[in-house]
This record gives structure tokens, C-alpha cells and sequence, in this order.
């Protein structure tokens, strides 16, 4: 019973440590999720700013990030883990002149961890209703 308490806590734990403190204070909400049990990874978002975040790293390594976005070139860059094993960074969805959104799919793989993450995003539409006309005639 004591080891069934001790995973539960370790699970939170991590869970909570891996989750943005901003996604949760805001009320972002998840838009993807992986672990497998020793690492990570999670996705949050406002619904036009989505933060990536992995938990179980080693302190300080260096992982590989791969992001894809539609038919853009992809993102492949060297990202490092903070002293908790951590890594975030935020990223904003966009494809000038190329549809209305599309499927994000990233990874993250270092030597301790290997996340698998993704999502669907769509473009922000502008306003509902015409703006005001200069001198606050409106329409």
C-alpha cells in the first residue's frame, strides 16, 4: 500500500511539475499529453499561444526538438533541460498565405527521454463584427 502511495505522489509531482504554473494559473487548458512513466511532455493552450513542456530530463541536457507544421520547413533545433530536468518554451502557430490551420507534431529526444507530442491548431479570425469607423460614428 505504501509503494501504491508513493507512485501516486510521484506521478502528481511530476505531473504538476511538468505543466506550465502560467497554462494553470490562466486557465489554459491541455491540448496534448505523453508520458511513459519516467518522462513528460505536455501541451497547453489559449487557443492562439500554446506552450511545449518536458519533465524527467536530466538536469541540464541537451535534447533535439523536431517540430513540423504542414507542408513549412520544419523546426530542428538543439533545446537544454533547466536544473530540474525541465524544458518549455512557447510557440505561436502560423502559415501566411497556406490554409487555416493544420496538424503540429513534435519530439523531443534527448538520452534520457523520448516525447512524442501533438496537436491541431486553427487560425484566429479576426473581428466578428466591423470595426468602428475613425470619429466613433460606427458603421
Amino acid at each position: 500500500m505504501r509503494s501504491l502511495i508513493a507512485a501516486t505522489l510521484v506521478a502528481w509531482t511530476a505531473s504538476a511539475a511538468a505543466y506550465d504554473p502560467i497554462v494553470l494559473e490562466r486557465g489554459w487548458y491541455r491540448v496534448d499529453r505523453f508520458t511513459d512513466g519516467t518522462c513528460l511532455g505536455e501541451v497547453g493552450s489559449n487557443g492562439q499561444f500554446y506552450v511545449i513542456t518536458v519533465a524527467g530530463l536530466e538536469p541540464g541536457e541537451e535534447a533535439r526538438l523536431l517540430l513540423s507544421n504542414g507542408d513549412m520547413p520544419p523546426i530542428d533545433r538543439v533545446v537544454r533541460a533547466d536544473f530540474g530536468g525541465r524544458w518549455r518554451d512557447y510557440y505561436i502557430p502560423f502559415r501566411p498565405n497556406r490554409g487555416e490551420g493544420d496538424l503540429v507534431t513534435l519530439t523531443v529526444r534527448g538520452e534520457s527521454c523520448l516525447v512524442p507530442l501533438s496537436f491541431t491548431w486553427h487560425r484566429k479570425k479576426g473581428w466578428e463584427e466591423r470595426p468602428p469607423l475613425p470619429g466613433g460614428r460606427g458603421r
